[in-house]
């Protein structure tokens, strides 16, 4: 299986980050913004596969009406596990969005 963060990776390996440290995730899309990476829901990066998130902004895009629970909770677990700076979740279909972590926050 290949690492959905792969691109990632390659820049973290070449001490490189992306243009204000900042990734966007969709959870079985990609979403229209220039650093966009789509995950897909039945493959979703391990613990160790997530580290190149460290230190970055991550916005985690999904639709809500589409989206388990139990999938949501387990990618965002990971994530938060990485240490990115911060994390936020947006869900497309209620139009809600969630803070899990803020930059200085532990």
């Amino acid at each position: 299986m290949t690492n959905p963060l792969h691109v990632l990776e390659t820049m973290a390996d070449a001490g490189m980050q992306p243009v204000r440290r900042e990734v966007w995730l969709g959870l079985g899309f990609r979403p229209p913004k220039r650093n966009a990476i789509e995950l897909d829901p039945a493959r979703l990066p391990s613990f160790t596969e997530c580290w190149p998130v460290v230190g970055l902004d991550v916005i985690l895009v999904y639709h809500g009406n589409a989206t388990r629970y139990g999938t949501l909770r387990d990618l965002s677990h990971r994530l938060y596990g990485a240490s990115p700076r911060r994390l936020q979740l947006i869900d497309l279909d209620a139009g809600r969005i969630a803070f899990l972590k803020l930059m200085g926050v532990s």
